[in-house]
């Protein structure tokens, strides 16, 4: 992999991991384009750890909060209580994805070899969105029922093309969780499942020379351009306009789809 190839894959992952768009999907799609070997799920984890540092930066304190609970502190804004609590709904929500990437590990990463079927379901992801328009605003917050079937939709967004980030924001909105909150739990969520899979990605590569510059390369942008997606996401959501992602997501699933027929 050449070092422009890893800035456009990085730039791709930080754009797309936090809009409801499928930072997976687009990545297989983006590396059939470009004619990479589909045995590069190690870099695909490493832009995925980028996007890691950015959501670690922006919920800085959130993060603080919740460590500081743990150990019986409080913090401005969040009590002992409440940082163990939302902790524990982290916990319960990342059982899901948990299970499911140890036992199908093997087959997960067959499947990202399968532009095509990226593309379809990049299309089941936009009409997951599109189901939201339908939703009346809820006024609920997340608590550990909830918290486990928005684990369960993280856990379908194993597959490339359903989005991490647009089923469990769908998912916790169905539920009648208020959407800045949804998104909110949505990202913080995001960080027990990136760091697992980054984890688990570099013990299978540790020896194998597997990872150079290009791995670098791909976590230093993904993380910036996160860093700024993060800041999109929060702003189209406060203006009412996410299921416009849903649009976005049938069109380039139609549109690669029929490309790759």
């Amino acid at each position: 992999m050449t070092i422009w190839q890893a800035t456009l894959l990085g730039i791709v992952q930080g754009l797309t991991e936090f809009l409801p768009v499928s930072s997976s999907g687009h990545l297989v799609l983006v590396e059939h384009w470009l004619g990479l070997p589909t045995d590069i799920l190690v870099f695909d984890v490493a832009v995925h750890a980028g996007t890691l540092v950015a959501v670690l930066v922006y919920f800085r304190r959130q993060v603080s909060a919740l460590c500081l609970g743990v150990l019986g502190r409080q913090r401005r804004g969040m009590s002992a209580s409440e940082a163990r609590r939302l902790l524990l709904y982290l916990v319960v929500g990342s059982i899901p994805a948990a299970v499911v990437g140890f036992l199908f590990k093997r087959q997960i990463e067959a499947i990202f070899a399968a532009p095509r079927l990226g593309a379809a379901l990049l299309m089941v992801t936009g009409v997951w969105l599109l189901a939201m328009r339908m939703l009346p605003t809820g006024g609920k917050e997340v608590n550990g029922a909830r918290a486990w079937w928005i684990g369960c939709a993280q856990a379908v967004a194993i597959l490339p093309g359903v989005s991490r980030s647009g089923s469990t924001i769908a998912t916790a909105c169905m539920l009648g969780v208020v959407p800045t909150r949804a998104a909110e739990f949505s990202f913080l969520l995001s960080i027990p499942a990136v760091a697992g899979a980054a984890l688990l990605a570099l013990k299978d590569a540790w020896g194998t020379g597997s990872v150079g510059p290009a791995h670098l390369i791909g976590v230093v942008v993904a993380a910036i351009t996160g860093f700024a997606a993060l800041h999109v996401v929060f702003a189209v959501i406060a203006r009412g306009r996410f299921v416009w992602f849903g649009v976005y997501c049938l069109l380039v699933g139609a549109v690669f789809g029929l490309l790759l027929w």
